[in-house]
């Protein structure tokens, strides 16, 4: 079930936000502006805690004792179509309590806020006759006492993920150097460290023209990429801070949620950008003469800070290099040779042949199919505006190229 921790604020009279309705209307407004970062996890109601844990692993990550929730409602902020879950909590150690929130799309934040209202009820009364009657209304948590849940931390670029922690200028060291194989991260850790992510504005307008759409599309995975590398970056500063060498050091509150949100993205997302990126690429070459403000030249320079970035993040050229699909339009190679300054042409080389050369020079089967996928769910539509079938532009323009060639005599194919 989609049953999601959406952020955690201190509040109270030394926060910045004074009190839980001042919360409500920061989720609201973050809401509003799109700045949700979705993360999966698991919770679990127990006779004595409310415990967070990682979905693959079941390791816990956060447990709140319920001595300490002092609060548990069902809250609905303006332009939300379900209700929030709001605890708010106070360990022994902390000197003003957190406001956290949870959203459950499909059953509603009710049948939580009752589990965990029959727990508290419980524990104070000693008896947990009162959470079985909960358990029977509106649907049952998983097995062993778990819902299932997505974390969402502020996308921001700026910000910590979780607005508690407060890092000095020492977060800003670079982490250690990535390790090999699937574990990409702590690699892009150290790229996403050195700066704000690049975002990809400005774009071309969201127009009715099915190109100008797909590249939009395409922007935004990368665009969303970045902001999760940018995510790591700055919950691994602040996770490095609190992790430094204290003998008898007690985990903080929210730690275990910082330790998740530092992990990398997988290595299939790196794949999945790049490969965006390369599309693009070609993409833009074909709009060329379509798009003005900016040109497909201004947003190649725009697309390279990002393909740097993750470039880096993955541990230098290597890994990028080895993605052959989708290959480069002749046009496109044609656009990267004319407009790309010295560094982005040493970038640009650094990937290799299947970067800097254009399909048509290599054999037919030496690359498979490319197929768009969007983490929206968004497709092209099926037909275009002149009723016909829709076709992707750039393997429109790869075989009007390959046609050409066999004519010319041009290519190895």
């Amino acid at each position: 079930m989609g049953f999601w921790h959406l952020v955690t604020f201190p509040v109270g009279e030394a926060a910045e936000l004074h009190s839980v309705e001042d919360a409500v209307r920061k989720v609201a407004a973050m809401d509003a502006q799109g700045q949700l970062w979705a993360q999966e996890m698991l919770l679990q109601v127990t006779g004595s805690a409310i415990r967070l844990l990682d979905v693959h692993s079941k390791e816990e990550l956060e447990s709140y004792g319920l001595a300490g929730v002092l609060r548990c409602e069902a809250v609905l902020p303006n332009a939300r179509a379900h209700s929030l879950l709001l605890l708010v909590c106070q360990e022994p150690q902390q000197t003003q309590p957190d406001a956290h929130f949870f959203q459950c799309t499909h059953i509603g934040a009710e049948p939580i806020r009752e589990d965990i209202n029959s727990a508290l009820l419980g524990f104070t009364s000693g008896s947990n006759a009162q959470r079985k009657e909960a358990l029977r209304w509106g649907g049952t948590p998983e097995s062993g006492g778990l819902w299932r849940v997505r974390d969402e931390a502020r996308l921001g670029l700026h910000v910590h993920p979780i607005s508690w922690w407060r890092g000095g200028d020492d977060l800003l060291q670079s982490p250690p150097t990535p390790r090999a194989g699937r574990d990409l991260g702590v690699g892009a850790l150290g790229a996403a460290q050195r700066g704000p992510a690049p975002l990809l504005t400005p774009r071309p307008p969201l127009t009715t023209s099915p190109p100008q759409e797909l590249l939009n599309r395409i922007f935004d995975d990368i665009e969303a990429f970045v902001g999760k590398l940018q995510k790591s970056a700055e919950a691994f500063r602040v996770l490095k801070q609190l992790k430094r060498p204290n003998r008898g050091r007690r985990r903080e509150p929210g730690e275990g949620l910082l330790t998740l949100r530092a992990r990398p993205p997988l290595m299939e997302e790196f794949q999945d950008t790049l490969a965006k990126l390369k599309y693009s690429f070609s993409l833009l070459a074909r709009l060329q003469s379509n798009i003005l403000n900016p040109t497909s030249e201004e947003l190649v320079h725009f697309l390279f800070g990002p393909l740097k970035m993750v470039v880096e993040s993955s541990g230098g050229p290597e890994f990028a290099s080895e993605i052959r699909s989708p290959m480069l339009t002749l046009e496109a190679v044609t656009l990267l040779r004319g407009c790309l300054g010295a560094q982005e042409a040493e970038l640009w080389g650094s990937l290799g042949n299947d970067w800097t050369r254009p399909r048509v020079e290599f054999p037919g089967d030496y690359a498979a199919p490319y197929t768009l996928s969007f983490q929206s769910g968004w497709a092209p539509p099926r037909l275009g505006p002149d009723g016909q079938p829709w076709e992707d532009p750039v393997e429109t323009q790869h075989q009007h190229e390959l046609r050409r060639a066999q004519v010319t005599g041009v290519g190895k194919r």
